[in-house]
């Protein structure tokens, strides 16, 4: 089974690729501009996803407005080139790949970073290595290929798969 997770960004996209119990993870980056940057990002891409079982994409960052427009057009750009070759892909918010790493949405980079090496075992160059990695993981899990998943990441996958979680209430004691 083949499991890729994507942290998409237009200065270093982080691809993690877990075949078996085997992983290799890139940062794919380019000198480009404009649309020219956009295809060599989507053949990239593309490569490191041919005979997917399963993609996993880092969901739209809505609190980076200054950049919205033009991470807009390479996820546009991705999503179409997946759904086109056929790949199956699910997408993941950056919050819930947070909680999966460290238990808290609201996780720093670094947070996740140091949760997913802890966890793993593993050791990147970049957030966008930890963060596909970890979406990579995700994937895994979803996939119920891992099932040794801590009760926050089980609600990550249960979320994903649109199991309603309720949330039970400590009653007060008088």
């Amino acid at each position: 089974m083949k499991i890729v997770g994507l942290d998409l960004s237009l200065t270093a996209t982080g691809v993690a690729v877990i075949v078996n119990d085997i992983h290799q993870v890139y940062t794919l980056s380019n000198k480009l501009m404009g649309p020219e940057r956009l295809i060599a990002i989507r053949d990239q891409v593309l490569l490191h996803c041919a005979k997917a079982n399963l993609i996993v994409i880092e969901g739209y960052a809505f609190a980076r407005p200054n950049q919205a427009h033009q991470i807009g057009e390479l996820g546009g750009v991705i999503r179409t080139a997946l759904h086109e070759a056929g790949h199956k892909y699910i997408e993941v918010q950056p919050t819930a790949l947070k909680k999966f790493a460290t238990g808290k949405g609201g996780a720093n980079k670094i947070g996740v970073a140091v949760a997913i090496a802890k966890r793993y075992g593993v050791q990147f160059k970049n957030d966008n290595e930890y963060d596909a990695f970890g979406l990579a993981q995700i994937g895994l899990a979803f996939s119920g290929i891992t099932n040794s998943q801590t009760m926050f990441q089980q609600e990550v996958i249960d979320e994903l798969r649109g199991v309603k979680i309720t949330k039970k209430r400590k009653k007060k004691v008088r």
